[in-house]
């Protein structure tokens, strides 16, 4: 593997490892406030930090300079709002499927962005490889030992999350087209200002605000504005200018993983001999996908 396409991996476990604590952050701040009011704040938050973060001479080399992107000033607005209105579909759709199945089944699905983005990519004429597709199907065999623990009965529920992966995969897409000509910082600001705005009209429009209430949640917020919104979704499309949405959609997956550590560390939940043989056979994927590659998707 080039340099590139490890440091691309680096990055991509990196906001892999954020997110899977964002579950965490998003679990406790939902327990006060509602599912848009919560993006929203997210959101806007996330894409101020990040004009903040645009601001600072060291960050604009190291996303621009040393990875000696041309920017296209256009490509870069018009991906970046895309992109928010897809986020803004993915995120909101997911907590609203949330709330009508289990914690476990809703992690099971969401991740089934791993088969969804290849199929999506094979549609537009990219072929991948015999042993990504080996690894594709253990990484799913062990997304679904780590977060199932009851029957795989279909609910309402489930249909929903399952629609809000399809527009997660769709976002990953997308960014993986713009984000070699992109301004990786705008790009992310423009996304989540945009799903912000979006988010906000929802709130005031569905669900009561309450200062109160999001005062009881504000580290919750701030943890997923900050590190998720701002750090690794900037990392993601950095990474993507690199490696392709299959291998990324692979190597994301193991925010599964992270999710259940944060859940163990933070919350005290209890990992079973059942859930650490699903997290060592993501590993064992992940690992597999990346070792003697040349080319990856080929």
């Amino acid at each position: 593997m080039d340099k590139n396409k490890l440091k691309a991996s680096i990055y991509l476990l990196v906001a892999a490892a954020i997110w899977g604590l964002t579950f965490v952050a998003q679990s406790k701040g939902m327990e006060y406030i509602g599912t848009m009011t919560f993006s929203a704040l997210r959101c806007l938050i996330g894409g101020f930090v990040i004009l903040i973060m645009r601001m600072n001479p060291f960050l604009r080399k190291a996303i621009l300079d040393e990875e000696s992107v041309v920017v296209d000033q256009a490509a870069t607005r018009r991906g970046g709002i895309l992109t928010g209105i897809v986020l803004f579909c993915a995120m909101n759709i997911q907590q609203i499927g949330i709330v009508d199945t289990t914690v476990g089944k809703a992690g099971f699905i969401s991740a089934l962005y791993i088969i969804i983005v290849p199929i999506l990519m094979m549609f537009r004429g990219h072929r991948l490889s015999k042993k990504l597709i080996v690894c594709i199907v253990l990484s799913v065999i062990g997304v679904y030992l780590l977060s199932v623990k009851e029957n795989l009965s279909i609910n309402k529920g489930d249909l929903i999350v399952f629609i809000s992966t399809v527009f997660f995969s769709v976002h990953m897409l997308i960014i993986a087209y713009y984000s070699p000509r992109t301004d990786g910082l705008k790009f992310n600001a423009y996304q989540f200002i945009i799903c912000g705005l979006l988010s906000t009209v929802g709130a005031v429009l569905f669900e009561t605000i309450s200062l109160e209430a999001i005062k009881l949640a504000m580290w919750s917020i701030l943890y997923a504005s900050i590190m998720s919104s701002s750090v690794a979704f900037t990392l993601q499309i950095m990474a993507l200018r690199h490696i392709d949405a299959a291998l990324a959609s692979l190597i994301s997956s193991i925010e599964s993983v992270f999710a259940a550590v944060g859940g163990y560390l933070i919350l005290g939940e209890i990992l079973t001999k059942r859930e650490l043989i699903g997290c060592l056979l993501m590993f064992i994927a992940i690992m597999a996908a990346q070792l003697g590659n040349k080319e990856n998707g080929k």
